[in-house]
């Protein structure tokens, strides 16, 4: 069984700001060869924006050794509702559970926050995993809740909300 730690990676801690910045890269990096263009590109540059307290979060997950394994990213949509985005697992980490771990965490920390409703869209073509984990978890499919990322085709793209 794997341990992970999970902490939110704070403005006040650019040690994890840059871990996670390095994980959201190699995420860049593939959602670009799958998608194209994604808003992700800006998010880098003003890490931890768009994700800061009150209304949202980062999660950084280490593994047992302390490296950087794992973020999920939460951003408050209204007083209710907020979206999970950004769930990535590094390579070596896959079908550890690490991202069940990180989406369970994120949906705590969401409670916390005093959010209701979890949102997220997900690129329906390359994110099976995490539609199984979102869908195990109990997420369901919902009519499209927002624009799609840069003008993408939302026929691309899966839109999902679990309440808290």
């Amino acid at each position: 069984m794997s341990v992970w730690t999970i902490t939110t990676a704070e403005r006040s801690d650019p040690r994890a700001v840059e871990a996670v910045r390095a994980i959201l890269m190699e995420y860049h990096d593939e959602l670009i060869a799958e998608i194209g263009q994604t808003t992700l590109t800006a998010e880098l540059a003003t890490l931890p924006a768009p994700y800061l307290p009150p209304d949202g979060a980062l999660l950084l997950a280490r593994d047992g050794c302390g490296r950087p394994a794992g973020c999920v990213g939460i951003k408050g949509l209204s007083d209710t509702a907020c979206e999970i985005k950004r769930l990535y697992v590094v390579a070596g980490q896959r079908g550890s559970g690490l991202g069940r771990a990180l989406v369970r965490a994120a949906m705590d920390q969401a409670r916390g926050m005093g959010y209701r409703e979890m949102l997220l869209i997900a690129v329906l073509h390359t994110t099976a995993a995490a539609q199984r984990i979102y869908r195990e978890l109990g997420f369901e499919v919902t009519p499209r809740f927002r624009d799609t990322p840069l003008g993408h085709d939302p026929a691309g793209f899966l839109f999902m909300r679990r309440s808290l």
